[in-house]
């Protein structure tokens, strides 16, 4: 039976073979979503000829020019009905993915997300096309242009799923973390920013059964080939905006920093800057969802001893690729209910972990030491305290050493923590969660930070007449 929700269809990947938008119920109830679309906590507007991006303080919303009409829903309240061709169709799929992101992430966080700038704009507002090869966050927006690929399409950034999940990610971690004042913004925490923003969008894209059944299928369940999940913000067959399967280590950027006026210092000369710096991070948690997800097939028996390749140097691993995906193959074909079950597990685990460092995570003293041990301990406080090792490592490989801060010194084994009473346990999560307070409330301080945020693939505003 069809959930009480509110219909929509959305491409899960807009270039991985999606031919049709496959069709989504957000947690809205029908009925609640208005023309636009629009709810309380956000509202589509298709500008006709938005030439300029907004640039805060300086253009910000609302958008006050000509519109095309808005998306309308049927008389039932749904949205899944809109032509993919109309204009309307690209306010709806903007709308319904940021929603859904949104949805995914309310449910690992345990609570109602309040957007930072909610005093001055309490509802987000949704900018489908401007004519700018980029999309962005804001305060009070999300926007988002056109990419031409390598064959000379147009490539509207609101049909790609990854694009708007990671902008969503964003306006999501200011809301929850906060950010420090603008004299102790640091190059760390602008990479953590676009490191978890990868992350938000990757397992939101694990939301959808179809990516997951895809991911299974495209990979014969091995992970370690590059995939539609591992490649961040597909745009084509062979185009990505990033990789979260990287083998980036801290050593690797240590001479990349963030100059005192803003600007990314590189003695390389390859005009690195955050996306960069936030490789390791991404990477390392990219590192600890394939280990769950092993840990889940040797759990169910899917796959043999001497399969579980976890324990392996990662050479060995790049050496046997050929060897390790041939069996991987047969076993996933002998096992596919395993796998699946595996990766969803693998999922929630690492949703739930990345959801508690955005709980307890303190902008002022952010570094990515300090992000690994909250990452870390939430593995314990969700009774997996026997991937300690494990996920340890993952961090240290990288060259992320989160033992000197680590809050939880004593481990206490899965085992003794099932057999805790339900009260020690909440005492004991609530206890390493911080009050979420406004202690950074000052728009010019969020402002600051976001300008401080590039996109590898932003460009200046071009000719898009023929578009």
């Amino acid at each position: 039976m069809m959930a009480a929700g509110t219909r929509f269809r959305i491409y899960p990947q807009f270039a991985s073979g999606y031919t049709e938008p496959e069709l989504v119920t957000l947690a809205a109830p029908c009925g609640s979503i208005g023309p636009g679309p629009s709810d309380a906590t956000m509202y589509a507007v298709h500008p006709r000829g938005k030439a300029e991006p907004y640039d805060p303080p300086h253009y910000m919303p609302p958008y006050q020019g000509e519109a095309l009409p808005p998306a309308m829903p049927d008389r039932l309240g749904h949205f899944d009905g809109i032509a993919e061709h109309a204009p309307e169709f690209q306010s709806a799929h903007l709308f319904a993915c940021a929603r859904r992101t949104l949805d995914v992430w309310e449910a690992y966080l345990g609570q109602k997300v309040v957007w930072w700038h909610t005093a001055a704009y309490p509802q987000i507002e949704l900018i489908p096309v401007v004519q700018w090869d980029n999309a962005q966050s804001g305060p009070g927006f999300v926007e988002t242009g056109l990419k031409i690929d390598r064959h000379g399409t147009a490539q509207p950034y609101c049909l790609n799923f990854d694009v708007i999940a990671h902008e969503m990610g964003h306006a999501i971690l200011f809301s929850e973390i906060g950010v420090p004042p603008v004299e102790r913004l640091s190059g760390q925490f602008l990479a953590f920013h676009e490191s978890f923003s990868d992350l938000v969008a990757l397992i939101s894209a694990l939301n959808f059964e179809t990516v997951v059944d895809r991911l299974l299928t495209q990979t014969a369940g091995n992970l370690y080939v590059l995939n539609l999940v591992s490649r961040i913000g597909e745009i084509s067959d062979l185009e990505q905006i990033r990789t979260a399967d990287n083998t980036v280590k801290m050593a690797d950027v240590a001479d990349l920093e963030l100059g005192p006026d803003g600007d990314w210092i590189d003695p390389t000369g390859q005009d690195r800057n955050a996306h960069h710096l936030a490789q390791p991070l991404t990477g390392a948690i990219f590192d600890a969802l394939v280990d769950l997800y092993q840990d889940g097939l040797v759990a169910r028996g899917a796959i043999a001893p001497h399969l579980d390749t976890r324990m392996w140097r990662r050479e060995e691993v790049e050496a046997s690729l050929d060897w390790v995906h041939a069996a991987s193959a047969r076993q996933y074909a002998a096992f596919s209910r395993s796998f699946r079950a595996s990766l969803l597990e693998a999922r929630n685990t690492i949703g739930a972990c990345l959801a508690h460092v955005m709980r307890t995570l303190e902008p002022e003293d952010l570094t990515f030491e300090r992000v690994a041990a909250r990452f870390i301990e939430a593995s314990i406080l969700l009774g997996r305290a026997d991937l300690t090792d494990a996920l340890l490592d993952d961090f240290l490989w990288r060259g992320i050493d989160p033992r000197p801060v680590l809050r939880m010194k004593r481990v206490v084994s899965e085992s003794e923590w099932r057999r805790l009473p339900y009260s020690e346990k909440a005492r004991r999560v609530a206890g390493a969660r911080r009050e979420r307070d406004c202690r950074c409330a000052h728009s010019g301080s969020f402002i600051a930070a976001r300008r401080l945020m590039p996109h590898l693939h932003r460009r200046a505003p071009s000719d898009w007449a023929a578009y």
